[in-house]
């Protein structure tokens, strides 16, 4: 079983799930095709830089130089295409990767609202019961809305 998946549900209401008619069950961070290609040739060319570098006579500068771009690089490739930022809605609360291993789960009961992106923000903002916030990665602005709207039905209700 995954670590982020949750047999029960932390609220004690199954009242504190929103209607999630209309939204993915997953979104996640998307950057533009050329943006994605750009990063992954420079950094594929900072490897060939760091190999090349250890082929030759390497110094202890150069062994040194040459670990920590290959770790960057190591680093890079796997929040690209493994660890790759993401929300996801389930039943039980939303699932946040943050682009690195670390997974965060928000039980639907510990979620007051959604501020939705304005024009000067880049991601909604989920606010919690407790008065901190966690971003909605990927989640486009018309589907935040949607899930504030439920979020405030689920408490008129």
């Amino acid at each position: 079983m995954p670590p982020w998946h949750h047999a029960q549900v932390d609220s004690p209401h199954a009242a504190d799930v929103p209607d999630l008619t209309g939204l993915q069950p997953r979104y996640t961070w998307s950057t533009g095709r050329g943006l994605r290609v750009l990063l992954l040739v420079l950094t594929s060319l900072q490897g060939v830089i760091a190999v090349g570098r250890l082929l030759g006579d390497p110094d202890a500068f150069d062994v040194v130089m040459s670990l920590i771009q290959l770790a960057l690089f190591a680093v890079f490739l796997a929040a690209c295409f493994v660890w790759t930022p993401a929300t996801t809605f389930t039943a039980e609360g939303v699932r946040l990767q943050n682009g690195f291993p670390r997974v965060r789960f928000i039980p639907w009961g510990h979620v007051r609202d959604v501020q939705v992106q304005g024009p000067w923000q880049d991601v909604s903002l989920l606010l919690l019961d407790d008065r901190r916030t966690r971003r909605l990665i990927g989640v486009p602005s018309h589907d935040a809305q949607r899930l504030a709207d439920a979020l405030a039905a689920r408490s008129v209700h």
